[in-house]
């Protein structure tokens, strides 16, 4: 098998940081805004604290970025422009102010960046540098305990609707 050429590495590299920055940066939006709407207090620190590690996050895959060769990183997210995102649809569950409905919405923002994350993780023709999967490896560990948290208490948020 040949080798990439050093162009077309360095671009598949940051074409996947790219999406993964907008991914952790739709992530930090839909956690603040649901943190507006939530009624628990506990709950509304939880997804500030997600919102700021999403943030931490997004600004660490910059700074790979620019380690890699881009002169200036995007700090805008997908909000605005890629309606296909998960989390977009927290904004049409915030209408109904309930717990319940956020944390399902989180849940599912959560899943979408799970499959991101792993795809970016998968055997590819042109392999990511060590440098960026080392992080990316840790940001999946990291995505993968805020799901399964959002998952709990989702669960245990449909026990209670249950028995209300």
């Amino acid at each position: 098998m040949n080798e990439p050429a050093p162009t077309e590495a360095r671009d598949e590299a940051l074409a996947t940081l790219g999406q993964l920055i907008e991914i952790n940066l739709d992530a930090q939006h839909g956690f603040k805004e649901s943190a507006n709407h939530l009624a628990d207090p506990a709950l509304t620190d939880l997804f500030n604290r997600h919102s700021e590690e999403r943030a931490a996050m997004a600004t660490e895959l910059q700074e790979l970025e620019r380690q890699h060769g881009k002169a200036e990183a995007d700090d805008s997210g997908s909000l605005a422009g890629a309606l296909h995102r998960s989390w977009i649809n927290v904004r049409s569950t915030l209408s109904s102010d309930n717990d319940l409905a956020i944390l399902e919405e989180a849940e599912r923002g959560e899943d979408a960046a799970l499959t991101a994350y792993r795809k970016a993780l998968e055997p590819a023709d042109i392999p990511l540098p060590r440098s960026i999967t080392s992080v990316l490896e840790r940001h999946l560990a990291k995505v993968q305990a805020v799901h399964d948290e959002v998952r709990r208490l989702r669960n245990a948020a449909r026990e209670v609707a249950k028995t209300a």
